[in-house]
């Protein structure tokens, strides 16, 4: 993701928006009407510099909230991934046509453990 500074010198140059997410792009235009508005003499000085710290504490919060979701997002897909491949090497060992040891069913009991574990997040 860009910096809010980048966003900012990107809108005083009228450079693209290539390759902008949609926050990027809220913050750019919000920018841009700004400078308009500066430029056309319709708000002060103040009045602009005001603006643009409101859109741009508006985007790093976004931006924070953003990242936090993805990051849950990811620890989720880890997790599912973690206990899909314990789910499967548990049900290939159910599913062995061997006999059964103490050794066996200690495995099991483990990788069911690690399983439950894994689901409620914590020792179990």
């Amino acid at each position: 993701m860009k910096t809010s500074e980048e966003i900012i010198e990107d809108a005083k140059n009228n450079n693209e928006l290539s390759n902008y997410s949609l926050l990027e792009m809220h913050l750019y235009l919000c920018i841009d009407q700004i400078l308009k508005m500066y430029s056309n003499r319709q708000i002060s000085k103040d009045e602009a510099n005001r603006r643009k710290m409101l859109a741009v504490k508006k985007y790093e919060d976004l931006q924070k909230q953003y990242e936090f979701q993805i990051s849950m997002f990811n620890d989720h897909i880890d997790n599912i991934k973690n206990t899909e491949t314990a789910r499967t090497k548990l049900r290939k060992l159910l599913n062995l046509n061997e006999e059964i040891t103490e050794e066996r069913i200690a495995e099991m009991l483990n990788i069911a453990i690690e399983i439950l574990s894994k689901c409620f997040k914590g020792e179990f």
